[in-house]
């Protein structure tokens, strides 16, 4: 049944399906505007994901979208060390789309906001041409009033990385291509779920902000080189990193040997990975060890410079190839 059937009402009636009754929220969906108790600092996030450019429907289902359509803005949050707390969702739709979609798409953000404590309490709904177009906005509050940003890097940070990088990339390379099937079933349905199914790093970001043990963090929602970029500008420093540091999953180097593809040009350019990438003084680098996480460093901050450079460990520097939307 195309949503025409149910109309705008019907589709705000789904959307109401995927709240709950969660504190701070005075009003929720139903009005002009919601009406919610924040305290402390306020923090604002929202990302935009459009069909055949952020995702095509013949591999990801709305339950997956909604899914996604929500932890790629807690991510955000992650990286701030903030705690997400309610959350608007924008669709725009064709006529020709069903029911189930909408219907698809809130279960999968209910699934995700129920995880991670998140309210759903407003949004908009629109007629579309031909694609799909989701817009997610994320309210959070700061941890202790304190915040995590791209520009406190300084010279002698040691920096960071949450996880396996270049995955996400890999799966939708298996996906864009077609090439299914050719890989162990265990590593194809891995590298898949690490693009389509992200898991924010909150619990990290948190700890990091809470013990102070970050200087500066970003989330890799592009590629590493680009994020790199974004701290060494917005702190005017230089960082150099060990590319063979980086750290590769089995699956990747498994699927990289299988296409005959390179996996470092995954882990610096791929992007969507959604792990953390941060830096931390040198004092704080033996408390950051004894938490046992899965963490890895790749390389130094190694001075000033307003240049905001990133170099490899051989001098060589690196330069964003990663995914452009203009």
């Amino acid at each position: 049944m195309e949503i025409t059937k149910i109309g705008e009402e019907g589709v705000i009636a789904i959307a109401q399906k995927a709240t709950e009754v969660s504190p701070g929220v005075i009003l929720g969906i139903g009005d002009d505007a919601a009406v919610v108790e924040i305290k402390g600092k306020l923090l604002v996030t929202t990302d935009l994901l459009v069909e055949n450019v952020h995702f095509k429907q013949n591999y990801t289902k709305p339950e997956i979208l909604g899914k996604k359509a929500l932890a790629v803005n807690l991510s955000d949050i992650a990286a701030m060390g903030g705690i997400p707390r309610f959350c608007l969702v924008s669709l725009a739709l064709p006529k020709t789309t069903d029911v189930n979609f909408v219907e698809g798409f809130y279960q999968g953000l209910k699934s995700v906001a129920q995880k991670y404590g998140v309210t759903l309490i407003g949004g908009d709904t629109t007629g579309a041409g031909s694609e799909i177009m989701v817009s997610v906005t994320v309210l959070g509050e700061a941890l202790n009033d304190v915040v995590l940003t791209r520009s406190g890097a300084k010279p002698g940070d040691g920096v960071y990385v949450s996880g396996y990088l270049g995955d996400s990339a890999a799966g939708l390379y298996l996906l864009l291509k077609e090439k299914l099937g050719l890989l162990p079933e265990e590593v194809e349905k891995y590298l898949i779920s690490r693009h389509l199914e992200p898991e924010p790093r909150l619990k990290l970001g948190q700890l990091l902000c809470r013990e102070k043990l970050a200087n500066s963090a970003n989330d890799l929602s592009d590629g590493l080189v680009k994020k790199l970029q974004e701290i060494a500008r917005s702190s005017g420093v230089e960082i150099k990193i060990d590319r063979e540091k980086i750290p590769l999953s089995f699956a990747l180097l498994t699927f990289c040997q299988q296409f005959t593809l390179k996996p470092l040009d995954f882990a610096l350019h791929g992007g969507e990975d959604y792990e953390l990438l941060f830096t931390v003084p040198a004092e704080k680098e033996e408390e950051l060890y004894k938490l046992d996480l899965p963490l890895f460093k790749i390389g130094m901050v190694t001075g000033y410079d307003g240049r905001g450079i990133v170099k490899a460990e051989d001098g060589v520097v690196l330069q964003d190839r990663g995914f452009q939307h203009f």
